[in-house]
């Protein structure tokens, strides 16, 4: 994964703390905010991971629409948890590689362009990989995973981009994961977002789910 290391390094050394220097188009990173978090409801103080933070640009984010967020980050890249530390010295921040590095539980956890570039050349290897991450990333979460990712349905995918097969992601997630899930393709036509809740509890006679 070095290649993907070098190439935030320098984008982050062009572009500085913007959304360039976590390779993000600069004006879409609010409506992927948004779809990755509109779905919480809580009026309580919960917890929130944001894998792979980049340069924690949700934070502000999340503080001007939840008063009562506690913010975790984590990330690979090791000078993006430098300067996350940096700006935000109360906030913990791990530097991790996977999933399985990260300690403890959070109500909620995101991921935003984590799983847009290829982590080998190897397509079938670095979907198995992908789809371990959300699963162990969903194991952490107490109320729901939420992931945003490129779909394939392109016309064009840059060198070592990944798009994903949403069909596919879907069948994973509902086969492994949680029958209570969302794939929202409304906010951008070539990206889209899966959120996975952890409450599959059905509310009898009515045979809904919670609010939550």
């Amino acid at each position: 994964m070095q290649h993907i290391f070098d190439l935030y390094e320098n984008a982050f050394h062009q572009h500085g703390d913007s959304p360039q220097a976590v390779l993000m188009p600069k004006g879409r990173q609010e409506i992927r905010f948004h779809s990755l978090t509109h779905h919480i409801t809580e009026d309580k103080d919960f917890s929130l991971l944001d894998y792979g933070c980049g340069l924690a640009h949700l934070k502000p984010f999340l503080d001007e629409h939840y008063k009562n967020v506690n913010y975790t980050g984590a990330d690979a890249v090791s000078t993006f948890i430098e300067t996350c530390r940096s700006k935000y010295p109360r906030v913990q921040f791990f530097n991790a590689q996977s999933p399985t590095e990260i300690a403890g539980e959070y109500d909620y956890i995101v991921a935003s362009g984590v799983f847009n570039l290829m982590y080998i050349p190897e397509i079938a290897i670095h979907r198995t990989m992908v789809f371990d991450m959300i699963g162990q990333l969903f194991n952490k979460a107490k109320c729901y995973l939420s992931v945003n990712m490129m779909t394939d349905a392109v016309d064009f995918q840059q060198p070592h981009a990944y798009h994903q097969n949403v069909t596919e992601i879907y069948n994973f997630a509902f086969e492994n994961l949680s029958r209570r899930l969302i794939i929202d393709q409304s906010y951008m036509p070539y990206e889209f977002t899966l959120t996975i809740w952890k409450d599959q509890q059905i509310q009898r006679p009515a045979n809904i789910y919670g609010i939550r």
